[in-house]
């Protein structure tokens, strides 16, 4: 499930990059070039310079796809529009603020149908000496019948859960280890052991994601 950070390797995979090329200064610096970014990553992931105002630069293909075109160059807040954007401009600036990666899992809805959605947030700056300008970010979703742009036209989002991610490198580790006890946890469901490794897993993750409100739509 998108809503366990621990579920979705392609967000272990960003933390780790992040904390891969993170500086003395303690933000992460990545200039642009994409040689360097994970490739299972990439139809996955979205960039947008965040300072002064939000703007995508680039858009992984399965994410082009869930919009119907490739919104590379345009504004993120007109592209998306009303709730959500308002939603992803929230989140992005508190990355910006904070200066580490933030997971939110959240249920879009317009009318009758809804979508599960995880994302991963992670802050960039241009220079060690910089303050973060750029958020990239890895967007997973369930399957549904409407563009994300249609959220923004007539819909609502409705945020569960914002986790700060902190304690990097050891998160990473600890992280992964939460996996996999989550993974085994699926195969032997039946047996008494998958409660008692579920239970692992929380306890792992816990303390290593710091829990942030959640958004609320006031303009809504």
């Amino acid at each position: 499930m998108l809503h366990n950070f621990f579920a979705a390797p392609d967000f272990l995979a960003l933390l780790r990059f992040w904390d891969r090329v993170r500086a003395a200064s303690g933000v992460a610096v990545w200039d642009g070039d994409f040689a360097i970014v994970p490739a299972e990553l990439l139809p996955n992931l979205i960039v947008a310079a965040w300072s002064p105002v939000p703007v995508y630069r680039y858009v992984g293909r399965e994410c082009a796809d869930r919009f119907g075109a490739d919104p590379t160059g345009l504004p993120v807040l007109e592209t998306l529009g009303g709730a959500y954007g308002r939603y992803i401009r929230t989140l992005g600036d508190e990355v910006i603020e904070r200066r580490a990666p933030i997971f939110s899992a959240s249920v879009l809805e317009v009318g009758d149908e809804v979508t599960v959605t995880g994302r991963l947030f992670a802050p960039f700056a241009a220079a060690p000496a910089a303050a973060p300008s750029m958020v990239m970010s890895v967007q997973l979703f369930s399957r549904a019948a409407f563009k994300p742009n249609a959220v923004g036209r007539s819909g609502f989002v409705n945020e569960n859960q914002r986790l700060l991610i902190a304690g990097v490198p050891e998160v990473c580790a600890r992280l992964d280890e939460a996996r996999r006890y989550h993974h085994l946890a699926r195969f032997v469901s039946a047996r008494p052991q998958a409660s008692e490794w579920d239970d692992v897993a929380r306890h792992l993750a816990s303390g290593a994601l710091v829990a942030l409100t959640p958004f609320r739509d006031d303009d809504g």
